[in-house]
């Protein structure tokens, strides 16, 4: 059963369709061992997103989102867009949100393994997500994160000099992320 879930696993990423480029090294370090398979990833990411109040992740809607630092000029465009097209109550956030990969191992004890190389390379909230017969899952996840409100109803209720710092944080925390993906990549390289 592993063995068939690794296969259709691998022919899926071996069509590159919406995977990051930062990330497709370890990836690719992570699936040359047969013991594990990734399912999903990201390499860390900048998203503004619109949604009817706090936590309603289902209805979300994606206004921008990028896997590279941010310009201001591109964040303004963003807000702009929002601003034109929102509907009644939406609430707009700014998200940015560290490296994430979801790994399949074929046991309890390759699962352990790896998530011990995980949290020594600094992905601190790295965890075992699932147990079953045929696989354990272990989410590789770090601890950069920002979540912030900006605005509600097509109005922004920040100043351009607090967007600004925000965009600029926001930036930090994708850049700190990506750094450790440098680190994972060189642990997973020394796991025997």
């Amino acid at each position: 059963m592993f063995e068939l879930a690794r296969r259709r696993a691998l022919e899926a990423l071996a069509t590159g369709s919406g995977i990051d480029e930062d990330i497709m090294e370890i990836l690719d370090e992570i699936n040359r061992r047969e013991e594990y398979y990734t399912t999903s990833s990201c390499s860390g990411r900048i998203v503004l997103i619109s949604l009817p109040e706090a936590g309603a992740k289902k209805k979300a809607k994606f206004v921008a989102k990028w896997h590279r630092p941010v310009s201001f000029e591109e964040l303004q465009n963003s807000l702009k867009i929002w601003a034109d097209n929102m509907h009644r109550g939406e609430e707009l956030w700014l998200l940015a949100q560290s490296p994430i990969i979801h790994v399949a191992a074929k046991d309890l004890s390759s699962a352990k393994q790896i998530l011990k190389v995980a949290v020594a390379a600094g992905f601190k909230y790295s965890s075992i997500k699932s147990v079953s017969a045929d696989r354990t899952v272990v989410e590789i996840l770090s601890t950069e994160r920002m979540d912030v409100p900006l605005g509600i109803d097509g109005e922004i209720f920040c100043s351009e000099r607090f967007l600004r710092f925000v965009l600029e944080r926001a930036n930090f925390v994708l850049q700190r992320g990506k750094r450790k993906l440098e680190k994972l990549l060189s642990a997973l390289r020394k796991l025997r």
